[in-house]
């Protein structure tokens, strides 16, 4: 009987082809005849071993054509077949008929949905699972190459370079299932396929399952021959189960040889001994002694930058791999100790400058906090406030922010002279006194807290000179004291202010508390200080009760609607920056991006930056007021510590997708490797940016252009000590927030334009728009502004692609407290703002030993 033709199909994509056709017609795929695919045209009956249950040819499901068997095993056939729908080749797995069992449909069921969790270049892809003729199959990525240990039969073992390129793709694809929870305890040679353009993937997750899940029946489940001593012996199985598995399949790509009782290195003489060591520490009996990761197996391996091959092969490196990177290693000793003699240069500078560059530079604090009190209870004596407070806060108020404006109308030696005389005041002392107690919920006293309505409170505020500018006073009602005439011009002696040049005018403040007489002048300092002046007083049974010096000494206001436009695009862009962060770190929780370890960091020093500062800036009170003020100081550090936990959580997995660089000692650091040379040298670079051009170059362009002097607010220096240190970790708190903001907006920029230079120079302008009308608002003023605060602020961009995040929240650690720092020497306060200047250059000291006994210790220990 003649045979019939057999039909002829492309090899591709299973469509029929005559036997002439050179191409085929749908996909354009070479059709060879001596090397075609010939199928039967129908089904057989009797199917041979060869075909397996399903001849080529067969549509399974209206949906899949058989193209032929690619092999059996003891979960099933494999079929390779061609999605009609996805127009794709894909590989058909079924559950042998033999094993249908209930137990075998779950780890069939099980492998599908644990398969699909793990996405990775480097991982065979499992797309659905189906049911026909009583048989379940799943359908997943078709790899047209041959498995390791094929290949490793046919060749031997593996050359060295080649062997190591394949680990590393082997741990990057393992390590990916690792992180989603899931163990393949069944990793050997036949489940990793080689296709045909050389990538590895590992493939048969037919045992994987849940870390979380496995059952203690189902422990021993794998080949014996590549099963840990532990699996073997039913005990717990954890990912170093699968690593000893790794290390067998090692020692075979590396040898050509299973594992015996000889050493690689007995086999192969010319094996790198970094290779050998690695492997026998994935074979350790005990698993606390094999490595902690898979990434931590590629990261053993001679060469290479495991960074680099996880980019290359389209994946987000990890925070692991990001802080394990070897590339990177720091300042060289001689370069970090020219980085700290330019910093102590820079404070030398600084101080020199401070004096010409800020406010107290030309109008500085002559009286000490403790005299100023002193005064101000004198002035509350004379002015029948005689009683003995019970309790009494005080406190300097520095500086105007709105005298650089003020000033800028003047000439610079017109300003110095009204800056000298502190007429009008450039800084406030106030002092409050109570006949009861000053508490309030946050335990923190100010001006404007608690309010002083209860009998007995006072409060007096004097200028730098010990001058009475304001006075608010509740008398209480025990106090004692002759009832007298209101008089106003005592007042006006106390503060400074000859009534001959003053003119009394119809009152127009109405003060809060109860009073029996009103006052009112207008007139000026002195013949030499013209500024108009208003003062307003008020009386009770002869005693004020209200008194407030002012005037309009104030710069160029905006309109009304300018300010309110402004309000709004604030708040929408707050809102916008809080929305997008909170939907972005849900997206990144959900899908396992973010990097928690740093999150943690960035949240616990938040919280415990706001608790310092809480405890060292307030006053602690035993009592039920005392427990109210703790739990508003927790409530407020945990929400401040979820917020930047958030924008970190929202940001942090682009920037690693897109520069890692950008991380590699940020991640050092928050995996405690404070001694690392790499994480000493980027916080150095942090402090040498800040200093040089905070403490010389800016204050060096305000001297050679004469622009009014900043209104530094000198908070760390003019209280008492813990005050000071709490005012620099408070601003340590905004350093964090800012530098989560610049990589924000820098991420953004990125991402929008796509070329880092041009990102950088558009986000340089668009964070010197802030600094408008510091220097002046004329318009050669407001150009050098922006001039240099751009230059300031692509200095700052380049340092965070040049040294990473790291170096950033060191210029930001150090340039808001520096500001409020200024060194003037010769004044009461003087060695304490050079104190505080000197806490970098300790920083800066330690980073340069750090870097210097780094370069003593061997590298694996410099390393860590």
């Amino acid at each position: 009987m003649t045979q019939p033709t057999p039909a002829r199909f492309c090899p591709k994509c299973a469509r029929k082809v005559d036997r002439d056709w050179r191409l085929c017609p749908a996909c354009g795929t070479p059709l060879d005849a001596e090397t075609e695919t010939v199928f039967s045209q129908a089904p057989s009956s009797s199917s041979s071993v060869e075909e397996g249950r399903f001849p080529a040819g067969t549509v399974l499901a209206g949906r899949y054509r058989v193209l032929g068997l690619i092999g059996q095993g003891g979960m099933g056939e494999v079929y390779r077949a061609y999605d009609l729908i996805l127009n794709q080749a894909v590989a058909l797995k079924f559950l042998a008929g033999a094993q249908i069992t209930e137990a075998a449909l779950v780890r069939f069921r099980n492998e599908v949905r644990i398969a699909r969790q793990v996405s990775h270049p480097n991982v065979c892809r499992v797309y659905d699972i189906g049911f026909i003729e009583g048989l379940h199959f799943l359908s997943m990525e078709y790899l047209d190459g041959e498995d390791l240990g094929s290949l490793l039969r046919r060749i031997g073992r593996l050359p060295q370079d080649k062997a190591i390129e394949f680990t590393r793709k082997i741990c990057a694809g393992l390590a990916a299932a690792h992180e989603r929870g899931v163990l393949h305890r069944d990793l050997k040679p036949s489940n990793i396929m080689i296709d045909g353009r050389g990538q590895v993937r590992i493939t048969d997750f037919g045992l994987a399952a849940l870390a979380v899940e496995i059952p203690l029946s189902d422990l021993r489940s794998g080949t014996p021959a590549y099963m840990a001593p532990e699996q073997k012996a039913g005990k717990e199985v954890t990912t170093r189960s699968d690593l000893y598995s790794l290390g067998l399949v090692l020692h075979e790509m590396f040898t050509g040889k299973r594992r015996s009782e000889t050493t690689p290195t007995e086999l192969v003489k010319d094996l790198d001994p970094a290779i050998e060591r690695i492997i026998l520490r994935c074979l350790e009996v005990d698993p606390k002694r094999r490595p902690s990761s898979a990434l931590s197996v590629a990261l053993a391996l001679p060469g290479g930058d495991p960074i680099a091959v996880a980019l290359a092969a389209g994946e987000t490196p990890s925070p692991e791999m990001v802080a394990a990177s070897g590339e990177k290693e720091g300042f060289s000793p001689r370069t970090a100790a020219m980085c700290v003699l330019a910093i102590l240069l820079s404070v030398v500078i600084g101080a020199g400058l401070a004096p010409m560059t800020t406010l107290l530079g030309h109008a500085p604090l002559e009286i000490p906090p403790d005299a100023l009190a002193y005064r101000a209870q004198e002035i509350l004596k004379q002015l029948g406030y005689s009683e003995r407070p019970r309790r009494v806060a005080y406190q300097f108020q520095c500086c105007n922010p709105d005298y650089p404006k003020f000033l800028d109308r003047y000439d610079p030696a017109r300003r110095d002279a009204i800056l000298a005389s502190h007429r009008p005041p450039v800084a406030f002392f106030w002092y409050r006194q109570s006949q009861g107690e000053l508490r309030t919920d946050s335990g923190n006293i100010s001006f404007d807290s608690p309010e002083n309505t209860a009998p007995g409170m006072v409060r007096v505020v004097l200028d730098a000179k010990g001058r009475l500018i304001g006075l608010e006073a509740r008398p209480s009602a025990e106090a004692k004291g002759a009832a007298q005439a209101a008089d106003g011009a005592a007042l006006l002696t106390l503060a400074a202010l000859d009534p001959a040049r003053f003119a009394p005018v119809a009152p127009a403040t109405l003060p809060s508390m109860p009073f029996d007489a009103r006052f009112a002048w207008t007139g000026t300092y002195a013949e030499d200080l013209p500024e108009p002046v208003r003062v307003e007083a008020a009386f009770w049974q002869g005693r004020p009760v209200f008194f407030q010096v002012g005037g309009s000494f104030r710069g160029s206001e905006d309109s009304p609607a300018r300010s309110l436009a402004g309000f709004i695009g604030v708040m929408f862009a707050f809102i916008a920056i809080v929305t997008g962060s909170v939907l972005a770190a849900w997206r990144n929780w959900r899908l396992g991006r973010g990097d928690r370890a740093g999150a943690a960091v960035m949240a616990v020093a938040a919280f415990a930056l706001v608790l310092s500062v809480w405890v060292l800036s307030t006053q602690h009170v035993a009592g039920a007021s005392e427990f109210a003020a703790v739990q508003q100081a927790l409530g407020g550090a945990t929400l401040i510590a979820i917020t930047l936990w958030l924008s970190y959580i929202a940001i942090e997995p682009y920037v690693r997708r897109n520069w890692p660089d950008c991380l590699i000692s940020w991640t050092r650091l928050c995996s405690g490797r404070i001694r690392n040379p790499l994480v000493a040298s980027h916080i150095l670079a942090g402090l040498v940016l800040v200093e040089v051009f905070d403490m010389a170059v800016i204050p060096g362009v305000q001297v050679l252009f004469r622009t009014p002097p900043d209104s530094s607010l000198l908070r760390v220096g003019i209280g008492s000590v813990t005050s000071g240190i709490a005012a620099m970790l408070s601003e340590m708190l905004p350093a964090l927030a800012a530098s989560l903001a610049y990589l924000l907006l820098i991420v953004f920029l990125r991402l929008l334009l796509r070329r880092l230079w041009i990102a950088d120079i558009v986000g340089a302008i668009l964070l010197s728009v802030v600094a408008l009308g510091t220097f002046g608002r004329s318009p050669w003023q407001v150009a050098l502004t922006m001039l240099v605060f751009a230059v300031n602020n692509y200095l700052l961009l380049w340092l965070l692609r040049r040294f990473g995040f790291l170096a950033m929240i060191a210029w930001g650690a150090v340039a808001i407290p520096l500001r409020d720092a200024p060194i003037l020497l010769g004044t009461w306060y003087g060695g304490r703002s050079l104190a505080f200047q000197f806490a970098p250059v300790v920083v800066a000291a330690w980073a340069l030993w750090v870097i210097v006994s780094s370069q003593r210790r061997p590298a694996t220990e410099s390393a860590g």
